[in-house]
């Protein structure tokens, strides 16, 4: 579950796993001036994590690792320098351990003209950006006026144009209005334009105020998009041209798997319905279609075993989502024998509650379940609205399954692309018929 170099937070303050020790871990605060590794028991970790009270962060030096120096370049040289200058003190086994560190910092001392402060400050350095040789680049970013806006006199900034002998006019403050304007009213609300569409309803507005203004003095696409660039960050743009819930399943960063807080079988169950994409007839009366069955699953995330189950007609609901959560609670040995088939305990080792039960809102929600969460102590959690993406598990286990009785049953019923008949259309109602029995076995 913990990686190295893995960032987490913790009540506020980042800290950086630097390595893996069996019953420990050894990490390092990433803004402090004067960290030095520390230990800390490795379950009080996952305890933390499992409680929310720790959390997993983005690396904030994530880009150090794409950076790649021009070659026999001042940058790239320095930064081998530094790295075998500490080399020794990373790469030792005990670096953690505060006598062992010192007895290492002496030795290079003692064999290259540095301080210990300048020592200290390079090991530093790799271990809080990351434990890789472009943690030690040196910080020229961190030179000249940089984030400072450029001031134009005479000239114009930027660079030359290549396809036109005009010089062009800088971005004042007054285009630069225009630009914020036009861009938060036809880009940031619509999803459907295009940074190209907002740029030509920008001419047209310039053209409007400045009607005797020479083309070539209109600002070009290429500031309009600097602009944009430099003053709206992506992800602010996203969540503006699209809604709450589409950016929360499609765009969201990931933080962590569905695996995060299973820490083993039976820890966390995941329960869903669906119709399935096959239209059954009655087997008394091959010509009265009974319909699409409603199929439920109960997964177990760590697993992705298939603890229960419940195949029937009604919609949704707390009585069909009650029955298949009862298959998972029964033993399987004698569920099968029931219906004929003989399993040993391992064919399907799956049977009891598990500590957390993840579903939809309305199947378990109300005074109804409250036996299972209080008698049983199970601990229900229940899934955004429209989040089908919480329940990850159980939702491609439904594409897994109906693959195999999609290509099984092919022109036999099985719901192909769209549902909604269109004219002269397949009717899949009409393709049902009885399988033969010696192809009803489960699988």
């Amino acid at each position: 579950m913990l990686k190295i170099n893995e960032v987490l937070n913790v009540e506020g303050t980042l800290f950086r796993i630097l390595t893996i020790l069996p019953h420990s871990i050894i990490w390092i605060n990433i803004n402090l001036k004067n960290a030095f590794p520390s230990e800390v028991i490795k379950t009080e970790i996952l305890k933390g994590l499992e409680n929310l009270n720790i959390k997993r962060e983005s690396d904030p030096y994530e880009s150090h690792a794409f950076i790649k120096p021009i070659k026999g370049s001042k940058q790239e040289l320095k930064r081998d320098q530094n790295y075998a200058l500490v080399y020794p003190l990373i790469s030792h086994e005990l670096f953690y351990v505060p006598v062992q560190r010192g007895k290492i910092i002496s030795e290079i001392m003692n064999q290259h003209d540095v301080t210990k402060q300048t020592l200290y400050r390079l090991a530093r350095r790799y271990w809080q950006r990351g434990q890789s040789p472009n943690a030690l680049l040196p910080d020229y970013r961190n030179s000249g006026a940089k984030g400072k806006k450029r001031t134009a006199k005479d000239k114009k900034l930027g660079r030359p144009r290549i396809y036109s002998s005009e010089q062009g006019i800088n971005v004042n403050e007054d285009i630069e209005k225009l630009f914020y304007r036009t861009i938060k009213l036809f880009f940031l609300k619509d999803n459907k334009h295009s940074l190209l569409f907002v740029y030509r309803k920008f001419q047209t507005t310039y053209k409007n105020l400045y009607p005797d203004i020479a083309e070539s003095d209109i600002p070009t696409i290429w500031q309009f998009k600097y602009y944009y660039e430099k003053e709206f960050k992506k992800i602010e743009s996203i969540k503006a041209r699209i809604s709450t819930s589409n950016y929360s399943k499609d765009y969201r960063p990931l933080q962590s798997t569905s695996n995060a807080q299973a820490l083993g079988p039976g820890a966390r169950y995941e329960i869903d319905a669906t119709i399935a994409d096959i239209y059954l007839v009655s087997n008394s009366n091959p010509e009265s279609i009974v319909g699409r069955p409603t199929i439920y699953f109960v997964i177990d995330v760590f697993s992705r075993l298939v603890a229960g189950f419940y195949i029937g007609f009604e919609s949704p609901s707390y009585l069909a989502a009650i029955q298949a959560l009862n298959i998972a609670m029964t033993d399987k040995v004698k569920y099968c024998a029931e219906y004929g088939i003989s399993i040993q305990p391992e064919d399907w080792p799956a049977v009891g509650l598990p500590d957390a039960l993840l579903a939809d809102r309305g199947e378990l929600l109300g005074y109804q379940i409250e036996a299972l969460e209080k008698t049983f102590a199970v601990r229900l959690e229940n899934a955004p609205a429209r989040r089908g993406d919480a329940k990850g598990i159980v939702e491609q286990a439904f594409n897994t399954y109906q693959a195999y009785f999609k290509k099984e049953g092919k022109g036999k019923g099985v719901v192909d692309g769209s549902t909604v008949k269109k004219a002269g259309g397949r009717d899949y109602r009409q393709d049902a018929v009885i399988p033969p029995l010696n192809k009803c076995s489960i699988k």
